[in-house]
């Protein structure tokens, strides 16, 4: 768990880095090219410069994203919760265990709308169900209940 653990954190570290070089070196070449004073080259720095705060928010939303995801299972998993999904040998959900798990999930979350636990395993069943964007948006539905009970 610890190898995982410290390979996610490398890599988190290398895209965050990545980004800031993208950033700098934007900002960089926009700065020359608004120095420049010709219409043309000051309307690309300009419109250069818009991207880096863009691509540094949504490294930051995303990596926000990933620790309440953490978070929430480590409680997950404090609390037994848990699915056991059958997976394939590359290590996606087998599609009838999903929809297994998926059914159980949506059920708990029918009886209990406000348990963030159950929202957050319900986005996990999407996720192996292959519905990121609906995962997604459960998850944050998960995140904003778990924020409202104190958990995040």
């Amino acid at each position: 768990m610890f190898l995982a653990k410290s390979a996610t954190l490398v890599w988190l570290a290398v895209i965050v880095f990545l980004t800031l070089l993208y950033a700098f070196e934007l900002v960089q070449r926009a700065v020359v090219l608004i120095a420049d004073g010709s219409p043309l080259a000051l309307a690309m720095g300009l419109a250069i410069i818009v991207l880096p705060p863009f691509a540094v928010a949504f490294v930051l939303i995303e990596i926000r994203f990933g620790l309440n995801a953490a978070k929430l299972q480590r409680l997950v998993d404090e609390a037994g919760l848990a699915f056991d999904y059958e997976l394939r040998p590359s290590g996606r959900a087998v599609r009838e265990s999903a929809q297994v798990g998926f059914e159980r999930f949506k059920l708990l979350v029918e009886e209990n709308e406000e348990n963030h636990l159950y929202w957050f395993l319900l986005a996990d069943a999407y996720d192996k169900m292959g519905d990121r964007p609906r995962a997604r948006k459960t998850a944050r539905k998960a995140f904003l209940l778990a924020k409202q009970a104190g958990a995040l």
